[in-house]
């Protein structure tokens, strides 16, 4: 009876956690807002990047881990971090900023709090170029 009971409690145990874990993920905007954090925290920009849009989210669940694969854009904000690391979620972005477009690769595994990065790669949008009007020169009559 004590043998069932405790297969039983095992059982219960380990669907609980199995619930817990697959309810914890990350949305692809959790996963595109730490990788903006990552990124002005290896590369301390100037002034420091804020997330802009999240575009695309696949995600994979095997066993025990769930792989993310998000794009997104960030723009520069008009904070100005002197090397400390802040919440930049109230700063500004400025008007004329660089826009940079990125894709990141994450894992969460084992602790459905822990999300470990791959890959933080961006680049930076050109802006559309504006090119002068050309005046039309009539020919005379």
């Amino acid at each position: 009876m004590m043998k069932t009971l405790q297969e039983i409690a095992l059982v219960v145990g380990c669907l609980s956690l199995a619930v817990v874990a697959s309810s914890s993920r990350y949305t692809g905007r959790e996963v595109a807002l730490a990788a903006v954090g990552r990124y002005n925290n290896q590369t301390a920009p100037a002034s420091p990047f804020q997330l802009l849009q999240v575009t695309t989210v696949k995600t994979k669940t095997r066993s025990h881990r769930t792989m993310y694969d998000v794009k997104f854009l960030m723009k520069e904000t008009m904070c100005n971090p002197d090397g400390v690391v802040m919440d930049v979620s109230n700063c500004p972005f400025k008007e004329n900023g660089v826009k940079m477009k990125c894709v990141t690769r994450a894992v969460q595994s084992g602790s459905p709090t822990q999300l470990r990065f791959h890959a933080v790669q961006c680049h930076q949008v050109p802006e559309p170029v504006e090119l002068p009007v050309l005046a039309r020169m009539r020919r005379p009559p």
